[in-house]
């Protein structure tokens, strides 16, 4: 140092010495980062000290220690802290604020019935560190439905900004919407600090339920590939399961449905089995198919169906001697039908039984005509002219006021035919069946049907079940004597596969104008595993 003294000298050495302790004790001096921390509701504050001290060195973070135990996260507001260190603290301010606003799920748009719009409907989740509060603050109809389009509805989108704040005296919980159109609604969510969110979205309003068409009346399915040899007898009752899982039963399109808006409606169906009938050589199924239709707003409408089903390539004649059920009327011709037996214990013809009681009298002869004639007359009929004939000598003209008919079932005749039965097994060394009361509903429906059929057409709702049908024997003992003298017939009664059965006596009552009364029975027995 040129031109110094020695003292001077000196001074600038202590001068040195002293920056050099002074350089190494700010090593160690505590210096906050800053005065005042932020913190935003919801968040959380720090614990580690260096977060808070500008350039700590090692010693310091060893020794320091940090106290936030005046502060509450979850309020705003004004809060003291503090590090401790070499026994001073060191204190700054911490600032719980509220500046974020609330965020929202809500719908892009909504498509709904008439009624009432609320909250609930349009905003699916609030997120927010403080409570809010919310509603509708606008709803304003913008057209009318029929010139909307239902794809275009699908690509919306709501829109959420924070541009235009309400008071919290404008919003509404709900609001009524009992027009069809479309409409623009805004929701706002609110917190206690003031920040808020708007949500604009489009709801339609649609209170038309779409229309049904039947599509599908009738509908071939392949069932070559079900195997009767391969299934079980006691699995017999399956193969209904197995021909209704089909692929191309399944999927059968049984209707169609037409909206004026909606173009996404969901029609479901349910179905239930009329008749199956197992004599053909391709079997018919004949399914009553009940639609229901619903569009995306949830309008709903309803029809029903009769759809035919052919299964086509199902052996029949395997699928009979597997199960050991057999469905038999009687022996006798069509034209002897509504007697249902071949002969009886009095030796006169079936026709003459029918005539003689549709008359009141004895024999044919009442008829203006002798049996032979009448047989001729009867022999040169159709089936149609034949059964004219007959109702017209049994229960008057078609158009005639003066008959009443009703009708009622006679459970007694039914439990009769059930004992009898059961005795003919008996005589045959077979154990007794035992009554299905499950399948009893079934017969007595079945009893009512030949009436107006008489056929086997409907035995097939309940498909795997043999059956025996007469009309007109009028009493138990002589409905199952006929039965057993019919090989048909009395396969079902003594067969050595069925275990259970059922019996339906249906009574026809015909009233005459002089106070008369004529019935005429309906006998149905049916037979299951």
């Amino acid at each position: 140092m040129k031109g110094t003294s020695y003292k001077n000298k000196q001074f600038v050495l202590l001068g040195m010495t002293f920056l050099s302790v002074a350089g190494i004790a700010g090593c160690s001096k505590v210096e906050l980062a800053q005065s005042t921390v932020t913190l935003e509701l919801g968040d959380e504050l720090s614990e580690n000290v260096a977060d808070y001290l500008q350039n700590p060195d090692e010693k310091i973070l060893k020794g320091a220690s940090l106290d936030l135990s005046a502060i509450d996260e979850t309020k705003v507001g004004s809060y003291n802290a503090a590090i401790a260190y070499d026994g001073k603290n060191y204190p700054f301010t911490v600032e719980v604020k509220d500046t974020t606003s609330p965020q929202c799920e809500a719908k892009d748009y909504i498509y709904m019935q008439p009624g009432t719009l609320t909250m609930d409907d349009l905003i699916t989740e609030i997120k927010d560190a403080s409570e809010t509060s919310s509603g509708i603050v606008s709803c304003e109809q913008k057209d009318d439905l029929v010139v909307c389009d239902y794809d275009d509805m699908l690509q919306e989108k709501a829109a959420v900004d924070n541009a235009e704040p309400h008071d919290g005296a404008d919003y509404q919980e709900s609001v009524q919407l009992d027009d069809e159109g479309c409409y623009e609604v805004t929701a706002q969510v609110k917190d206690s600090e003031g920040n808020f969110t708007d949500i604009t979205l489009n709801v339609y309003v649609d209170g038309t339920a779409p229309e049904l068409a039947q599509n599908v009346i009738d509908l071939d399915v392949d069932a070559s590939g079900i195997s009767i040899g391969d299934i079980n007898t006691d699995d017999a009752e399956k193969i209904a399961d197995m021909l209704h899982e089909l692929p191309d039963f399944t999927d059968a399109e049984w209707a169609v449905a037409s909206d004026a808006f909606c173009q996404d409606n969901k029609i479901s169906y349910e179905f239930e089995q009329k008749s199956f009938n197992l004599q053909k050589e391709n079997p018919v199924e004949v399914l009553n198919v009940h639609c229901t239709v619903q569009d995306q707003a949830k309008n709903e409408n309803e029809a029903d169906y009769e759809v035919t089903v052919t299964y086509i390539g199902l052996d029949v004649e395997a699928l009979l001697e597997k199960t050991g059920l057999i469905m038999q009327i009687s022996d006798v011709t069509a034209n002897d039908k509504k007697s249902g037996k071949s002969d009886n214990k009095s030796g006169t013809t079936n026709t003459q039984n029918q005539l003689s009681q549709a008359s009141g009298k004895s024999n044919a002869d009442n008829l203006g005509m002798t049996d032979d004639e009448m047989v001729a007359m009867l022999q040169s009929m159709t089936p149609d002219e034949m059964d004219a004939f007959l109702n017209s000598v049994a229960y008057g003209s078609t158009t005639d006021n003066n008959v009443q008919v009703s009708g009622y079932y006679d459970n007694n005749m039914a439990q009769e035919v059930f004992d009898l039965t059961n005795q003919e097994r008996a005589n045959n060394g077979l154990s007794a069946y035992s009554w299905d009361s499950n399948m009893a509903s079934y017969s007595d429906r079945r009893a009512k049907e030949i009436v107006t059929d008489y056929s086997h057409n409907s035995a097939g709702g309940n498909w795997s079940v043999g059956e025996n049908i007469a009309e007109g024997e009028t009493s138990a003992s002589e409905v199952v004597n006929d039965w057993m003298n019919s090989a048909g017939h009395k396969a079902n009664i003594l067969s050595d596969v069925s275990t259970k059965t059922s019996v339906s006596c249906y009574v026809e009552k015909f009233t005459y104008a002089d106070g008369s009364t004529q019935y005429l029975y309906h006998w149905v027995q049916n037979f299951t595993h």
